[in-house]
């Protein structure tokens, strides 16, 4: 988490001095000489030289518990963890462009890794494979007594059928009803008073979506509208996570956090005495007067700006020619934030374990419950698979 974070402030402080720079008449010039470290093919007339950094950790509590995300997006396991995304958010932008409405149906999106890019400039490609959530669907209304049949909209997936009497009474398949999951048709085994209202909730499958391309330690906004899939750089060929969406937001996550005041060391480097400084003084203007402001707006705040001594080195061994440098530094206090998703939940469990069974029977029972409880990806692997 250190490095991750002391990464990405690395870059950023890098990106926020590009940007004033590009907009300056005569040092725009140095955009591209702005660099982590010394990146330089050959040593430039002048540049900005990132070097070092340190960072300090400020704990708000023993634990760092900050909160419960609530959210529309989680993010889960499929079978074992594996982490082809760091993590998942919801789009904002889109949510309001929608009427702030969800764009993306609920259900189960199972996310398989089909090809893992092995260096940066590489594309990885992956496929989604949508398992829809269908709550209170009507199904019927009882008019006569003698209804028998009634027919699901959608092909439900095995063992995600769940009918309700008047969406307060759960009834119990094998018992109740019985599902044709060929055709969708729901079969009664008991009859209902006149006016009884049956609602239907399931899952069922659409067509995969994809390939996607995606490059490591990017996002991804358009394979789910309305959700941020972030890809690190740890994804393999043929990892496998779900990413599971809710009509409302629901508490998605345990988030975690705290700060880290972060320090970076960085050099102005230049051949004329007069441009190290022009330099040196315009790298404190644009950070602490102009993006200053905007920084904390997004939660990092910069603490100091140090100006420390200048000093020379030989360009050129065999002549009278000099590097000047102006040795800088800034402190940032920046937040870290770590989501733990939360497990699904089973709406109803149906005891079938006799009362005078040991201990043990009963949790192997309940163990085969959840398993039948489980959602089911389909198409590529129809294997019944835990993501809680």
């Amino acid at each position: 988490m250190y490095y991750y974070l002391i990464g990405a402030m690395k870059r950023r402080l890098i990106l926020e001095l590009q940007d004033s720079f590009s907009r300056h008449p005569i040092y725009s010039k140095i955009v591209d000489q702005i660099q982590n470290r010394f990146a330089f093919p050959e040593r430039p007339q002048y540049g900005i030289v990132v070097k070092g950094s340190s960072a300090n950790k400020v704990q708000f509590a023993p634990d760092n518990f900050v909160g419960t995300v609530q959210s529309h997006v989680m993010l889960a396991y499929v079978g074992q963890p594996q982490y082809p995304l760091e993590w998942v958010r919801e789009d904002l932008d889109a949510v309001r462009a929608n009427n702030d409405m969800f764009p993306t149906l609920p259900g189960v999106y199972y996310l398989e890794i089909l090809k893992a890019p092995e260096f940066p400039e590489d594309d990885g490609f992956f496929a989604i494979d949508p398992l829809l959530t269908q709550n209170d669907e009507p199904l019927i209304q009882i008019t006569t007594g003698l209804e028998t049949t009634a027919q699901l909209q959608q092909i439900p997936v095995q063992k995600t059928v769940r009918i309700w009497e008047r969406r307060d009474f759960l009834l119990t398949e094998g018992t109740d009803y019985s599902v044709n999951y060929q055709t969708g048709e729901v079969s009664f085994t008991r009859r209902f008073p006149t006016g009884t209202r049956i609602t239907a909730d399931y899952r069922y499958a659409v067509e995969s979506a994809g390939p996607f391309p995606f490059r490591w330690n990017t996002a991804n906004f358009t394979a789910l509208p309305g959700v941020v899939l972030a890809f690190g750089k740890r994804a393999r060929t043929g990892d496998k996570v779900a990413v599971v969406i809710y009509q409302d937001r629901v508490d998605a996550a345990n988030a975690y956090g705290g700060k880290f005041e972060i320090s970076f060391d960085f050099d102005v480097i230049a051949r004329d005495t007069t441009q190290v400084e022009e330099i040196a003084d315009l790298v404190v203007m644009y950070l602490w007067g102009e993006k200053k402001p905007l920084l904390e707006f997004e939660g990092i705040e910069i603490v100091d700006i140090s100006m420390g001594g200048e000093s020379e080195e030989p360009a050129d061994d065999t002549g009278d020619l000099y590097y000047y440098q102006a040795s800088m530094s800034i402190q940032f206090r920046a937040d870290w934030e770590l989501h733990i998703p939360l497990p699904l939940t089973i709406s109803k469990v149906t005891p079938t374990t006799p009362e005078d069974q040991t201990k043990s029977a009963i949790v192997a029972s309940v163990g085969s419950l959840f398993f039948s409880t489980r959602p089911a990806i389909v198409g590529r692997n129809d294997l019944f698979e835990r993501i809680g």
